[in-house]
């Protein structure tokens, strides 16, 4: 019990540490989840005033893969240039994620779709990658071939995620879940 809240202590007193830092600083130290998770501060801090920090909050969200969270900041990224191109981005990620999903489930065609072509992003390139190959789906799945990898995706129902398992010569690279 005595481990118990003395871990507890640790994480209020690393949390309140973290608090008083900057955007910036938490994003270089890869506090991407807190800076995520904490999305709402920001955005009611920032919104209108601060796009670019708010950018990096949501770049932070993308980086963890929690694209409905990054869909928070997209729709308050509008009064500027860069905050539009930000928006465009995490929504396009949102979309590809959905096509994805109804490729799998629906058997949708997304052989005719064009979408901004995410290079920067795993889940775009296998977009284009599903689109030219057209593999079969199986139990809510398919695999594609990369230049270096197989790449099976995996749709999970219950937690609505996209799940990238990269494969070479038969062993798991990484794995990477969009949520």
């Amino acid at each position: 019990m005595r481990i118990l809240i003395v871990f507890i202590f640790i994480l209020f007193l690393k949390a309140d540490t973290l608090s008083n830092k900057t955007i910036p600083y938490l994003f270089k130290n890869n506090y991407y989840s807190y800076l995520c998770i904490n999305r709402w501060k920001y955005i009611n801090q920032y919104v209108g005033k601060r796009e670019d920090l708010l950018s990096i909050v949501a770049y932070s969200c993308l980086k963890k893969h929690y694209l409905t969270y990054a869909l928070d900041l997209a729709k308050n990224l509008r009064f500027t240039k860069e905050g539009r191109i930000n928006s465009t981005y995490i929504v396009s990620l949102f979309t590809i994620k959905n096509f994805l999903i109804r490729y799998i489930l629906d058997d949708f065609d997304i052989s005719y779709i064009k979408m901004p072509y995410i290079k920067s992003d795993d889940l775009g390139k296998v977009f284009i990658l599903a689109q030219k190959q057209k593999p079969k789906i199986k139990n809510n799945s398919f695999t594609i071939k990369d230049k270096n990898f197989n790449i099976n995706v995996n749709y999970d129902l219950e937690n609505n995620t996209i799940i990238l398992n990269f494969y070479k010569d038969n062993n798991l690279i990484k794995k990477e879940k969009y949520w």
